[in-house]
């Protein structure tokens, strides 16, 4: 049925499998090697980019982007994008005692791909396909961090966070703060920002170009997830998430 075709969502997929084959591609190259012309090629990969199936370095090259990864691994017989990580996450929650979790970067939030509740009968955190603001989840501030800590300003401004507890930050300003210290330690912690008395802890997960898309965390009340606490789950977080790094092909 070629009347129904969408020329441009053709191309799209043309693109997409182009740099499934190539490292990386301006738009000049993509045009050249799909003889597309190359306003078109510029219109398809910024919508592209704005869904997180391609990236764009600091030379407007593009690559595959972190989306792929959901969609890829959904698409392989019904195996869960988080194959690899569900024995971690049982790992962490039996070892923190806390409910653990693997979110993922998704349209200006973190989206919770895979959780693992604690084994204890208390216990806080939310169910897999859960959506959480950046500003205040532990683990959309370490994405922030990572991707969106030199355009925190067009980020408010176009997200224009609110107040999910007394304790949320709200302002450029404050986060720019708080993006300096999680960039410093290495992790990032939701201290009742997003429900009051529940706490938790994120770390990054890297993948094969260094870039940070996903993160593992651990939640829980914050009458036993206390500040001391911290410490400890900060390190069992990043040895999990260096063994999830490393399957996605990073090397530190």
């Amino acid at each position: 049925m070629p009347d129904y075709l969408i020329p441009n969502l053709l191309n799209a997929g043309r693109v997409l499998k182009l740099l499934a084959s190539e490292p990386a591609l301006t738009a000049l190259q993509i045009s050249r090697a799909l003889h597309v012309p190359r306003t078109t090629v510029l219109r398809i990969a910024t919508s592209l980019v704005r869904e997180g199936l391609l990236e764009a370095d600091e030379q407007h090259a593009y690559t595959l982007g972190p989306a792929l990864i959901y969609l890829g691994i959904r698409a392989m017989d019904g195996v869960d994008l988080t194959g690899l990580a569900k024995p971690l996450l049982k790992q962490l929650a039996h070892a923190s005692g806390e409910t653990a979790h693997l979110a993922m970067l998704s349209d200006d939030t973190s989206l919770l791909l895979e959780v693992c509740q604690s084994p204890l009968p208390i216990r806080a955190g939310a169910p897999a396909g859960t959506i959480a603001d950046l500003h205040c989840s532990a683990t959309g501030k370490i994405f922030l961090a990572w991707n969106l800590a030199d355009s925190l300003g067009a980020f408010f401004d176009r997200v224009k966070p609110s107040s999910h507890t007394a304790r949320t930050i709200t302002t450029p300003e404050r986060m720019a703060k708080e993006i300096g210290l999680i960039l410093k330690r290495g992790y990032a912690v939701d201290e009742e920002e997003f429900y009051d008395g529940i706490r938790c802890v994120a770390v990054p997960v890297f993948n094969s170009r260094g870039h940070v898309h996903m993160a593992l965390g651990i939640t829980g009340v914050t009458g036993r997830l206390t500040r001391s606490r911290i410490p400890g789950c900060v390190a069992q977080l990043k040895e999990a998430a260096a063994k999830l790094s490393a399957a996605l092909g990073y090397h530190a």
